[in-house]
């Protein structure tokens, strides 16, 4: 997807945004063009540098420094457009939406600003500034940042980016956190050195941090070590990400850079602000060309540090999932099973509404009776979900957190997706989401079925996490769905426990988007090449769920589900590779935290609109860094009630479920649900008329979920029955109050009357545990403490 861009590169002259470039460069792209906004007034008509104090002071752009911006065309040998910045920042919010100032989401870029109207928000000046660039540059088809933590950056960026049709590139995005080849004690500075960047403080605004580092290079060794002192004195990111400093780049790397800046002492000059902020304003400037041997030198590639893909705990996890394979479980024989076909009891569309305190949930959505397309069925599916939301749940799309879809057929994908998109429109955050064709086994007549789950909370105590940008951290989400969403479990309190709800991860290398491989991971095939590739690709996406989770703040999975793709022959193997895989990660000894850098003291942050503006924590874990899992969260609960102390390894609930496709062609996607800041409890495994019962409560059991499985050898004839009386057993055992049936998902290979058992359902080839037994169903079922 990612292959061979023509990138316009957005520079404020700092540091960030040029590394960024390099990083372009080395993934196969190509810089056709620099692009920079510039504060009122302009520069001279001749853009000569002028001594122009103007500081916008704002949390979107730098402009310390912009009258040396037309230096760089000749720096970079590449043509440079500049755009003066409009309006003010009208939307303050972290997630940025055209919803917020009134413009329609699919506004032309002709008319973004066509008025003087200081009304505008400062975001949009970029809509002007990109249509100059492509109406000179139509081949451009992607737009590249230096957003590193800030979330109120990158939003911004990927709103105009992606609504010029314009691929969202952010290569340092949370940068300071992923593994490097060569862990440098100087962390993202002393990366920007090894390369031979030369960027020079322009403006300091920090506690530590005084006039008299001005132009000094940032990422020069003596340079660091004054900011770490600092930042550990008086707190801040030594990146700058907080405003603490900007700087100017006045050189880089050859072959790269085809030029030099020179600014001469008489030329600066230096403006003092109140609260000992200081920058400089600048008189003029010239630039030195490099001779033609340099310019063609390409040596820095080679010092160029690109993350690992694998953080290091899981690098050893790939390790060992071939090391102890002997150690697998052993899977039983499979028997011909009693998979869901037409009979499925008459399904006449029947949907099913369960609301608890904090969602609701709509399950089953279909519409079998249009025997047109799955797009035409699942605009009908639309048409449903939104007279529920309006008539009897009183809640919008705005509300909907997670979204399941289920298809007959992954050809029937992008069309079903574009449909799905219209639900949201212009909204910046939709739901998490998992989608996967089920083929044969759906309902007869089926072509797309669509559960979704509704927050009943207000807006602020439901969160997403939303990146579109293409980076090294984890799979851009562009589409209608967000990477994750939480349910804060108490409204009032912002540090209440959450339900975190993340959405399907697929082996996607995130500086590519493309599936990985044997052989863009080692440049070699092994002689087990499908079983390496699958063991490659576990693991992998395994990591994103990691990854994100970290960023959503979730301490404890209540569980996970590992959708599988796989023929008769081999899913025996790819179950017991997913379910060792999930119970090694899980094993305290095994897990290794570290990313592979010495990270140096507040290197990384909290994002800083957040921190400021509206005093919330980042998604990103920041100063504190999350455990996951986090053990010390847990506590054992015996069958007499007692606590216990978590003396030996827990995993949390697992189950591999076989498919007939996943989105494109990926052999694995890991969906999971996590649990933020709250307290959880964990009852002992028990048995009870051929059912395996498991169950966890969050935060005083305000949240109860239970897990209940039926292996094939124990299930009767009457298998509703026996799933009813596991679900009496848990209520009891959990002592579950109120008369609410919870909201139940079975997972099943086998026939279940619907019109008995109320329930989301997710039909399946086959169903396995983390014990290597193969199920009949297995059921999550959910409970939420009524109000007192």
């Amino acid at each position: 997807m990612a292959q061979n861009l023509n990138v316009i590169g957005l520079i404020s002259g700092g540091k960030d945004s040029f590394f960024s470039l390099l990083h372009c460069q080395a993934n196969g792209h190509r810089i056709i063009a620099l692009a920079n906004l510039y504060p009122s007034p302009p520069p001279l008509k001749n853009d000569s540098p002028n001594e122009n104090t103007d500081d916008l002071n704002s949390f979107m752009y730098q402009t310390v420094g912009h009258t040396l911006i037309p230096l760089y065309a000749e720096m970079l040998s590449l043509p440079l457009y500049r755009q003066e910045i409009r309006g003010t920042a009208v939307n303050t919010a972290k997630e940025y939406s055209t919803i917020h100032i009134g413009l329609d989401y699919n506004v032309s870029s002709s008319t973004a600003l066509d008025s003087d109207d200081d009304g505008d928000d400062e975001t949009e000046s970029m809509i002007t500034l990109l249509d100059n660039v492509k109406a000179q540059h139509p081949e451009a088809n992607a737009v590249c940042s230096g957003a590193i933590l800030s979330s109120y950056q990158r939003t911004r960026i990927e709103s105009v980016a992606l609504r010029m049709n314009l691929v969202p590139l952010a290569y340092l995005w949370q940068y300071p956190e992923l593994p490097t080849p060569i862990p440098r004690e100087g962390g993202l500075l002393e990366d920007m050195a090894a390369v031979g960047i030369d960027a020079r403080i322009v403006k300091v605004a920090s506690g530590g941090l005084d006039e008299h580092m001005l132009w000094e290079n940032v990422c020069a060794e003596a340079t660091r070590k004054k900011l770490a002192k600092a930042m550990r004195r008086f707190g801040g990111s030594i990146l700058g990400e907080g405003g603490e400093f900007e700087t100017l780049v006045i050189d880089g790397p050859e072959g790269f850079f085809e030029g030099s800046m020179e600014v001469g002492s008489e030329e600066r000059k230096i403006v003092r602000g109140s609260g000992g902020e200081a920058l400089l304003t600048f008189k003029g400037g010239t630039t030195t060309r490099r001779q033609r041997r340099q310019v063609h030198d390409r040596g820095w590639l080679e010092k160029l540090s690109i993350p690992n893909w694998f953080d290091r705990g899981f690098e050893l996890l790939l390790d060992t999932l071939d090391q102890d394979r002997e150690h697998a479980p052993t899977l039983q024989s499979r028997p011909l099973n009693k998979i869901l076909s037409s009979k499925q009891y008459n399904w006449t569309d029947r949907y099913h509404i369960c609301t608890g305190r904090w969602t609701t949930r709509i399950s089953n959505l279909s519409a079998s009776h249009v025997k047109d397309s799955a797009q035409a069925q699942l605009k009908e599916i639309c048409r449903t979900l939104m007279s529920l939301l309006e008539h009897e749940i009183h809640r919008s799309t705005a509300d909907i957190v997670f979204t399941t879809i289920l298809l007959r057929s992954m050809d029937d994908f992008q069309a079903v997706n574009q449909k799905y998109a219209e639900l949201f429109g212009a909204r910046p955050n939709p739901p998490a989401r998992v989608t996967v064709a089920c083929g044969k086994t759906l309902p007869p007549g089926v072509k797309v079925m669509v559960s979704v789950v509704i927050a009943l909370c207000p807006a602020a105590a439901h969160q997403h996490l939303h990146v579109q940008s293409i980076s090294y951290w984890a799979p851009a989400n562009i589409g209608p769905y967000s990477q994750a969403a939480s349910v804060r479990l108490g409204s009032d309190d912002d540090d209440a426990p959450a339900i975190v709800y993340i959405a399907g991860q697929i082996p996607l290398v995130p500086s590519s988007m493309e599936i990985v491989t044997l052989e863009r991971h080692s440049g070699q095939a092994e002689r087990d090449h499908d079983t390496a590739t699958f063991r490659l690709q576990t693991t992998l996406a395994l990591q994103h769920l990691w990854r994100i989770g970290r960023a959503m703040d979730v301490s404890w999975w209540v569980g996970t589900i590992a959708f599988v793709v796989a023929g008769e022959d081999d899913i025996r193997d790819k179950a017991s590779i997913a379910a060792l895989a999930w119970s090694k990660i899980h094993v305290p000894e095994n897990l290794v935290e570290e990313t592979g850098r010495p990270t140096p003291t507040n290197e990384t942050g909290f994002d800083v609109w957040n921190e400021r503006c509206i005093d919330n924590r980042s998604f990103v874990t920041g100063q504190e860094n999350v455990v996951l899992p986090d053990f010390s969260c847990l506590s054992l609960i015996d069958d007499n009630g007692a606590e216990l102390s978590v003396g030996y390894p827990v995993v949390p609930q697992f189950i591999a479920v076989e498919i007939a496709q996943l989105p494109r062609g990926s052999q694995i996607e890991w969906q999971g649900l996590g649990v933020s800041r709250g307290a959880v409890r964990i009852f002992e495994t028990f048995q009870e008329d051929g059912s395996s019962i498991t169950a966890c409560s969050v935060a005083s059991d305000d949240k109860i979920f239970g897990f209940i499985s039926f292996g094939l050898s124990s299930t009767q004839d009457n298998l509703v029955d026996q799933i009813e009386s596991a679900i009496s057993v848990l209520r009891r055992r959990c002592k579950v109050s109120g008369t609410a049936k919870g909201h139940r998902i079975a997972y099943t290979s086998h026939e279940i009357d619907v019109t008995r058992f109320e329930a989301q359902i997710v039909p399946c080839r086959s169903v396995w545990s983390v014990r290597g037994e193969e199920l009949a169903v297995a059921v999550l079922v959910e409970y939420e403490k009524e109000a007192e």
